[in-house]
């Protein structure tokens, strides 16, 4: 009698723990969160059903903590552009909801206007504390690995071009003379190449440099090539260490087409900074613009700095030699008055081995530049030991956005990581989608226009970051020139004209 009664009291303790969180207090703090990054009245929760909730599995030693999963509808009651690069945009609300970016839904490129409606399934932790259950952050989400797609549809050879063709080689050859006859074989000499490697890439698919797998640049790569899928086109991601590897690989003809940073372009481009010993790539051109990433400075508890430049004397972890990121961040550092070996240890660790050292203090800071949120950073922002993100300074960021190598002056809202409770000053580097003179004009134009019409879709199809992919900013930030396959296909989106029938009738 007594072990039943004791089962039972055990039971309803259990049963008490699982329905932790209450409903009414998870949606107290996921309005509370919204409020904080996008602004009083922007976004409003209209219904929120709990369903369920289970043991954080990622809690530190001697914590208790749980996940709470629930469904929300939110009503936006501002208009509200969250495709914008100066403003939280869907990547800080699929963060704040603790969601994946296939589990929202109602987000539009064009913008939301008043009374549109947001649905998602989103989760947050929870810690309890002296018998009450206290919100920590979102539950987050983890990029799966990218996606390789199937599939490709070869395209038919233009009719009227070959007989043209045919035209002036019978005109040449009837009497057009030696230096016609040398014209007229190197131009076909090229063509003949230029063709053949494309229908070689319609057949065999568009090697495209990612990053590393799980990663930003790897899931908009995969969102990108699923819906190139749907157009008749196959993208097939490939996984490297990031922006310098990239460009590297575009440049041995490895690849097709590649994502890196703006700087890390502009430095190929001119043969500097870490290609010095490479030479310049002038061959190199841009497709676009896609969406920024920021430069993030964290600092334990214990460290008193304020802002950037008063990290002088100590260890701070900027990346491995070499890497893109290193590059940016000494820039970012030396606008402080921070040299490297003078003013500050450099420490070469990658940024989630960074922010474990960071933890144990091992390092002083860390730095890094990548797209909001950054998962690594926001589990460890999530904590209770005071970590923290340093703002760089006006003038510093000031001199940085005058050296036109791509960067621009940036916020990071509000709320968009635990215990944030103010915006955080810094720049950002846009993303570029780039490809070399190697590619035609019509394969330019058409890679162009299956990346800026289905912005929206990106989101849909696993890029949170793709959600700011948009022709209002595809001139953004670009430190190359621009292919002239995609100047052309740019020019029609903004100017609203439609799709080419040959593109169309394969859709």
């Amino acid at each position: 009698m007594v072990r039943a009664l004791v089962m039972s009291l055990l039971f309803l303790a259990l049963a008490a723990c699982s329905r932790q969180p209450e409903e009414t207090a998870l949606r107290d703090d996921v309005q509370t969160a919204l409020s904080q990054a996008f602004g009083q009245d922007t976004i409003k929760v209209i219904e929120l059903v709990r369903r369920g909730s289970a043991k954080d599995s990622t809690a530190p030693e001697g914590e208790t903590r749980r996940v709470a999963y629930f469904d929300v509808e939110m009503e936006v009651s501002r208009a509200l552009q969250l495709g914008d690069w100066d403003a939280p945009g869907a990547a800080t609300l699929v963060n704040l909801l603790g969601a994946g970016p296939r589990s929202i839904t109602g987000v539009k490129a064009g913008g939301n206007a008043v009374g549109d409606r947001i649905i998602a399934n989103g989760s947050a932790i929870y810690r309890e504390t002296d018998g009450k259950w206290n919100f920590v952050m979102p539950a987050g989400y983890r990029q799966a690995s990218a996606a390789r797609p199937e599939g490709s549809q070869p395209i038919n050879a233009a009719r009227q071009a070959l007989d043209r063709l045919a035209e002036i080689t019978r005109a040449v050859e009837a009497g057009g003379g030696v230096p016609a006859q040398r014209i007229l074989d190197q131009e076909l000499q090229r063509s003949v190449a230029r063709i053949s490697g494309g229908l070689s890439r319609l057949e065999d698919g568009y090697p495209m440099a990612a990053g590393q797998d799980r990663g930003e640049y790897a899931a908009f790569a995969s969102a990108l090539a699923e819906i190139a899928r749907a157009h008749q086109l196959r993208i097939l991601p490939v996984m490297t260490a990031g922006s310098e590897e990239n460009i590297e690989l575009l440049r041995g003809g490895n690849v097709v087409v590649t994502l890196a940073q703006a700087d890390m372009a502009d430095a190929a481009y001119d043969g500097s900074g870490p290609y010095a010993s490479r030479g310049p790539f002038p061959s190199l051109k841009a497709l676009g613009s896609l969406y920024p990433e920021y430069v993030h400075i964290v600092v334990g508890a214990d460290n008193k700095a304020r802002h950037v430049g008063e990290l002088k004397g100590m260890k701070i972890a900027i990346g491995p030699m070499g890497s893109a990121v290193r590059a940016t961040l000494s820039r970012v550092l030396g606008a402080h008055g921070l040299e490297a070996g003078r003013d500050y240890t450099p420490i070469e660790l990658r940024f989630g081995e960074a922010v474990a050292a960071l933890r144990r203090g091992e390092v002083d800071a860390v730095a890094h530049v990548i797209g909001v949120p950054a998962t690594p950073l926001r589990d460890a922002l999530g904590g209770e030991d005071g970590t923290r993100l340093l703002p760089l300074s006006q003038e510093a960021i000031n001199a940085l956005v005058k050296e036109e190598n791509g960067a621009v002056a940036a916020t990071i809202a509000a709320g968009v990581y635990p215990h944030q409770a103010s915006k955080v000053d810094t720049i950002a580097v846009p993303a570029l989608l780039l490809a070399s003179d190697e590619l035609s004009r019509e394969e330019a134009a058409r890679l162009v226009r299956i990346v800026y019409e289905g912005a929206n879709d990106l989101l849909a199809h696993g890029s949170t970051q793709g959600s700011q992919v948009s022709v209002r900013t595809a001139r953004k930030g670009l430190t190359v020139p621009m292919h002239p396959g995609a100047e052309e296909a740019l020019n029609a989106l903004e100017a609203g004209k439609p799709r080419p029938a040959s593109e169309a009738a394969n859709q």
